[in-house]
């Protein structure tokens, strides 16, 4: 009698001890949930229309800065305390992410005279262009007390064939965020990154336009210098000419 009992009591203990150990090591559902700056491909846009472009330009992120180079998203907070989000993250390295939402709005704003191609699509491939655009970001984050997403970079035109450094700008911006909620942090990035390409495009375009000017000059210059050597020979001419008729009426009165 006391055996059985002591074997219920037993296996009631190993009964409960295997639902409280099956309790624990359920695995738990993932609530994570991942971001990026969604945008269309720009390849596929201009590809229809890509032997109208006379400029291909390739777009390199080349630094992050190291607080924000992680799946998490970062903001920071009072007293520059950073705080990293265990449920909101990335759904790729925020260098990917900024490279190809840089270039979709570059594509757009570039759309009548440039080709703009990531530096994604180029990886490990000879790729020839007519200019590089290198961007790096010192800082680029949402600050919570100020309720803004600031962001500063230096990004340069860079001249394929030759590396020289066309244009060199800096650049910084914070743009306001009432809501702090991850969702609307990741649009004001993005927006962040948007007004970067429209500082970036208004610069080029200027470049672009005082390099076709200069080229026209030139061109009318070397009309100008071609006409003015037609006139000349054909001055010449007449007047060779003019000189041969005197010189055969006088022979013609002896």
């Amino acid at each position: 009698m006391k055996s059985t009992r002591m074997f219920l009591i037993v296996f009631c203990c190993c009964l409960a001890s295997l639902e409280m150990g099956c309790s624990i090591f359920t695995p738990k559902k993932d609530v994570s949930r991942f971001y990026t700056f969604c945008g269309y491909d720009p390849l596929e846009k201009v590809s229809d229309s890509s032997s109208l472009r006379r400029v291909i330009i390739n777009i390199i992120v080349g630094e992050i800065p190291s607080y924000a180079d992680c799946p998490y998203i970062v903001t920071v907070s009072t007293n520059d305390r950073l705080i990293l989000s265990e449920v909101d993250r990335w759904a790729e390295p925020l260098q990917d992410a900024c490279t190809r939402a840089l270039t979709n709005k570059l594509s757009e704003l570039m759309y009548d005279y440039a080709m703009v191609i990531p530096s994604a699509y180029t990886k490990g491939n000879v790729f020839l262009c007519d200019y590089l655009i290198s961007i790096g970001f010192s800082d680029f984050i949402y600050n919570e007390a100020e309720k803004k997403v600031i962001l500063e970079c230096t990004w340069s035109l860079v001249d394929f064939a030759t590396k020289n450094q066309i244009l060199v700008c800096r650049y910084a911006k914070s743009i306001p965020s009432s809501n702090s909620n991850y969702e609307n942090v990741v649009v004001t990035m993005k927006l962040a990154l948007y007004e970067l390409a429209q500082d970036i495009a208004t610069k080029v375009d200027q470049f672009y336009l005082d390099l076709e000017n200069r080229e026209n000059s030139c061109e009318t210059k070397k009309g100008e210098k071609r006409l003015t050597a037609k006139m000349t020979k054909q001055n010449e001419n007449r007047r060779i000419g003019k000189n041969e008729s005197v010189e055969i009426f006088h022979q013609d009165s002896w």
